[in-house]
């Protein structure tokens, strides 16, 4: 055989070697490692818990929020649509008197310059109507006075009449009745008397009897004038009596009773004329007090423009008591009266609130104790006691009636803790009972099968199915009232489950 064949050979075997060499390590190692994951399974699998007596804590565990007992809510007080212009940074730092927001206010100026000359206008009308008035009570005095003595001439006329120029018409009828009569009788007894002499003197010559004739022509002539003048008296009285003094008394108590009526419209006529003065003054003065109190109040509103803190604190934007409907800070925006902008919690009195569900709400009662953990701050455990809890529940989700009820609940910290602040998302254990010197295990001990519970109880002999009445539990443990003792050692999981 030559050398280069034997070197051949060689290597092959070499080879070959280290191609099992390679195989059995690879074999070693997946074996190896198999055995470490049985092990590890082996250990994880193991877990047991041994009963002791102890303290049994009766809670449930709820999520809830740091917030201040008080909160200084900041928003706009003034009754004035305007848009914001100015703001502080949200989680600034202020001193109380420091300005936090800043707002239009040259429309305000201008609603105030507009009530000023409307006020202004307002007092000058005023002024006016004060002098009408004034006018027209002079002017009603002397419409009256002018009417009284109307009715003063009606009533003298009235009595004059009555009292004197009836009686002296009435005389003057008389007399000259009286007049008439005597003017008769003596032209009657001047005819009868010369016609007694005429035929006493018996015949004549014809002139004697021509002139007689004639005279006694004449005294008849005179005695018929004078019978009608007595004729004409007599009638003229009798028409004094009947038409004249009638009339004229109507006539005098007609104008009494019109100057009467006209005294009592020039009397109503002005009482009306004033009392329109003095309405109209009413009026101006009501428009006035109207106006000074809208241009006093847009005054105030001045200095309403600017939002100032009133405590020391940190700046949050928005209603940290308001669940939705928050709005967006920005510069330009609208604000009205009583939205909230900002709030500066007072962070020297905080409390915990949360949602208690309506399946607990027959569990936990107002002083109840609690511990509460920030999420934040897991190693910070503080005590505190419920304080309140609402009377009605609400919808966890208010627009939706089917959501889960809630009852909101609110926590009194037993003490404040400086890293404590608003706005903190905290873990809450409501501990609701304690039962005193009992046994139990972990909730993974406990196993159910057709409503019988039972736990893997340890034994010389393996694990063994042991049927336990439970009581009480909370979120990790449960109270065992029946079926095992102090001291036995409980699987907290199934044994008969793991693998070979």
């Amino acid at each position: 055989m030559t050398t280069g064949k034997k070197l051949l050979i060689i290597f092959i075997v070499v080879c070959l070697g280290g191609i099992g060499i390679g195989y059995y390590y690879m074999r070693f190692r997946q074996k190896k490692t198999e055995q470490t994951d049985e092990a590890d399974s082996n250990k994880v699998l193991d877990r047991t818990y041994t009963l002791q007596s102890g303290d049994l804590v009766i809670g449930l565990i709820q999520s809830g929020s740091v917030n201040a007992q008080k909160k200084h809510k900041m928003s706009l007080n003034a009754n004035f649509r305007t848009q914001l212009i100015w703001v502080i940074d949200e989680n600034t730092k202020v001193k109380k008197g420091d300005v936090l927001a800043k707002f239009e206010r040259s429309d305000l100026v201008e609603k105030i310059d507009d009530l000023t000359i409307q006020y202004n206008n307002l007092e000058h009308d005023l002024a006016v109507a004060i002098e009408q008035e004034k006018i027209q009570v002079s002017s009603n005095a002397a419409d009256i006075r002018t009417a009284e003595d109307r009715v003063t001439v009606a009533r003298d006329n009235l009595r004059k009449y009555r009292q004197f120029q009836q009686r002296k018409q009435r005389d003057e009828i008389d007399l000259d009745i009286q007049s008439a009569e005597a003017a008769y009788d003596s032209a009657a007894e001047e005819h009868r008397t010369f016609r007694n002499k005429v035929i006493q003197a018996g015949a004549a010559d014809r002139d004697t009897q021509e002139k007689n004739e004639q005279k006694l022509e004449t005294l008849a002539n005179k005695v018929s004038t004078a019978e009608n003048t007595l004729n004409n008296a007599i009638m003229k009285r009798k028409l004094f009596k009947r038409y004249d003094h009638p009339a004229k008394i109507t006539n005098l108590l007609n104008q009494y009773e019109q100057v009467q009526l006209n005294l009592r419209k020039v009397k109503i006529s002005t009482a009306s004329s004033l009392i329109q003065r003095k309405k109209a003054i009413d009026n101006i003065s009501t428009r006035m007090r109207r106006i000074k109190n809208e241009l006093d109040k847009h005054k105030s509103y001045v200095a309403m423009m600017q939002l100032i803190s009133p405590v020391d604190g940190v700046v949050i934007y928005g209603d940290p008591d308001r669940r939705w409907g928050n709005i967006d800070i920005s510069l330009g925006m609208d604000v009205r009266k009583g939205r909230v902008l900002m709030t500066i919690p007072d962070m020297a009195n905080l409390v915990t609130e949360f949602d208690l569900p309506e399946q607990y709400r027959s569990k936990v009662k107002v002083g109840d104790k609690a511990v509460i953990t920030p999420d934040s701050l897991p190693q910070l455990k503080l005590q505190g006691k419920i304080s309140k809890i609402d009377t009605l529940p609400t919808n966890q989700i208010y627009w939706d009636r089917n959501s889960p009820k809630i009852y909101r609940s609110i926590i009194r910290l037993d003490k404040q803790h400086p890293r404590l602040v608003s706005g903190m998302t905290v873990q809450i254990e409501v501990i609701t009972r304690i039962i005193k010197d009992t046994l139990f295990v972990p909730v993974e001990a406990v196993f159910e099968d057709n409503e019988r519970f039972f736990v893997y109880r340890q034994t010389l002999t393996g694990p063994k199915d042991t049927t336990v009445d439970i009581g009480e539990s909370n979120d990790n443990y449960v109270q065992i009232l029946d079926g095992l003792d102090k001291g036995d050692t409980v699987y907290l999981y199934r044994p008969y489950q793991q693998k070979n």
